[in-house]
């Protein structure tokens, strides 16, 4: 495709394009898929220093491929989460402003036109928008709410073949919770290698593992393997424009990082100061988070009972994200209008991460979790 062909199909994201056309104030959110942030005290505080440390950065360029220190700190983050052969080090990670960054430059080098790409779906909308901006070929596998939104080889062995350039892969999954566990992911590799495939592993919430589930893979094992990583989602840490792509493919980093110069070029150094201090206590984040994650969730639990004729659900097995359903509505884009005109809260309907029917996404990271949905429980209150 050509460059006017591309900038005239380049659009905002559906998720995205929703919330900046709505037309009331916005002051809470039940689908935000990050866990609880921080303030930048709060982040210096664990580490013991005062947040005007930050005076004394040099606001320089910082490292093209990022901070040697946090890139070792997210390596070693990887190389704890998973069962990896191979020792992952800083040389295995490059830095990107944000995880979308990332994976947009692997796009950009891996698909051309007509490349077959598997792709989960419902997902994040770039995921397959992105593909098809390189002119290929998306091959969706679809879950089900009639199967708990579950995923089996089957399902890739029907899509997966001789053509597939890339296999996507996001567990815990967005918007629904499921996972792949350790026994399928070693399924999936094994099919990738069979047909010489590319696999990213979108890994941004593997962290909020709170029911302690076999989320470990091997992909970093394959040559033809990326790991996607962020801040954003299990750290909770969204306005730290950090993400990273990991690999053990030296020459799929190297063409990624010439994509990069052409891009943000580099990080903010403010930014990457503020990530290592993120990495050096991960622990004590991730935890806060995961025990905020499990309480809204029970939280929600008792929030179903209450209105089980007009909701439905099925828990996230791990992850920020779950799927509702609003049994009595159908248009539910219409429907998250009117409650974010009366209510104030958004709400993101399921067909914009490409399910049909009266789904809606669910976040469960955040600490006003209770006030925003003791507020939609009176709206469904009186509405119904």
């Amino acid at each position: 495709m050509d460059n006017e062909k591309v900038s005239q199909s380049l659009e905002l994201p559906a998720h995205i394009a929703f919330t900046q056309g709505l037309t009331s104030p916005i002051n809470e959110s039940l689908s935000h898929s990050s866990a609880q942030s921080l303030t930048v005290k709060q982040l210096c505080a664990l580490a013991e220093t005062d947040f005007t440390s930050l005076a004394d950065i040099s606001l320089d360029y910082a490292s093209l491929r990022g901070e040697l220190k946090l890139r070792k700190q997210i390596a070693l983050f990887h190389q704890h989460l998973n069962c990896h052969e191979v020792h992952l080090d800083e040389n295995n990670v490059l830095n990107f402003c944000g995880a979308q960054e990332g994976l947009a430059a692997i796009y950009q080098l891996l698909l051309k036109k007509d490349d077959e790409v598997v792709v989960v779906t419902p997902c994040y909308p770039s995921l397959t928008t992105m593909a098809e901006l390189r002119g290929a070929i998306v091959n969706n596998i679809n879950l089900s709410a009639s199967n708990n939104w579950q995923l089996n080889i089957e399902d890739f062995k029907q899509r997966v073949n001789h053509r597939t350039k890339l296999i996507v892969l996001n567990s815990p999954h967005n918007p629904t919770g499921s996972i792949i566990d350790s026994y399928l992911a070693d399924e999936i590799l094994a099919l990738a290698q069979a047909f010489d495939c590319y696999v990213i592993a979108d890994d941004v919430a593997q962290a909020s593992n709170y029911r302690g589930l076999p989320l470990a893979h091997r992909f970093l094992d394959y040559e033809k393997a990326l790991v996607v990583g962020v801040l954003s989602k299990s750290f909770g840490l969204s306005g730290i424009r950090v993400g990273w792509v990991v690999s053990r493919n030296q020459h799929l980093l190297n063409e990624l990082l010439v994509i990069k110069s052409y891009g943000s070029i580099c990080c903010s150094v403010v930014d990457e100061h503020l990530a290592l201090i993120a990495f050096e206590h991960k622990d004590k984040i991730i935890t806060d988070n995961n025990r905020q994650i499990l309480a809204n969730i029970a939280l929600f639990e008792n929030f179903i009972k209450q209105h089980q004729s007009l909701v439905s659900w099925q828990p996230p097995q791990a992850g920020i994200l779950a799927l509702v359903e609003m049994k009595n509505e159908k248009n539910l884009e219409g429907w998250a209008q009117q409650v974010a005109e009366q209510t104030g809260i958004l709400i993101l309907p399921a067909i914009l991460f490409g399910l049909t029917g009266g789904y809606f996404r669910l976040g469960l990271g955040k600490s006003n979790f209770k006030q925003t949905l003791n507020r939609f429980s009176a709206y469904l209150c009186e509405k119904y």
